[in-house]
């Protein structure tokens, strides 16, 4: 078992640690005791000593692969359940991960996602409103819209007239 699958929560606390404890360099302290709360310590340069809580490192991991799932799916339809299922949590705890790390809830992260990546694209004249709600992952012109009035307290034809005036306005100067 490598020291990865184990920062991972591959490993449970009735399994023979030693494995772990010999892949580890020598000058970390690894200390014996409760596993779920393992503390690895290693000797920084400086001989001061760094700590780690294994469960802060598995909730950050986490989180950021729910994150990262998020922005490459999108535009797609996504649900609770999906992005509970990538951090193999509940759904409950899934919503209490978002509200304590990021100050909202998963799925009100996906639609402020999908309006900054829409934001992107409202700055280019090829696509139409619609087609733009679509891809970003808005099944639902008006819904889209609604969302990017909330977020952005502006329409999104607004928003693109505004940028079409400041850009002709920067070439005219």
């Amino acid at each position: 078992m490598s020291l990865a699958h184990a920062d991972r929560g591959g490993f449970n606390c009735n399994s023979n640690i030693n494995p772990i404890i010999h892949a580890v360099p020598s000058h970390w302290n690894i200390p014996k005791g409760s596993c779920s709360q393992t503390t690895v310590v290693p000797t920084a340069a400086s001989g001061s000593a760094l700590e780690y809580d294994s469960s802060e490192i598995i909730r950050s991991r986490r989180m950021k692969d729910m994150v990262e799932w998020i922005h490459l799916h999108f535009a797609d339809p996504i649900q609770l359940e999906d992005i509970a299922r990538v951090g193999q949590l509940s759904r409950s705890e899934t919503c209490r991960y978002f509200k304590q790390m990021l100050k909202t809830s998963p799925m009100q992260y996906v639609i402020e996602y999908r309006i900054q990546k829409s934001v992107e694209l409202l700055q280019l004249q090829e696509r139409s409103i619609t087609e733009i709600a679509y891809e970003v992952g808005f099944n639902s012109t008006s819904y889209f819209i609604n969302q990017f009035r909330k977020t952005m307290q502006i329409t999104p034809l607004k928003f693109r007239r505004e940028v079409e005036l400041k850009n002709k306005e920067g070439i005219e100067q």
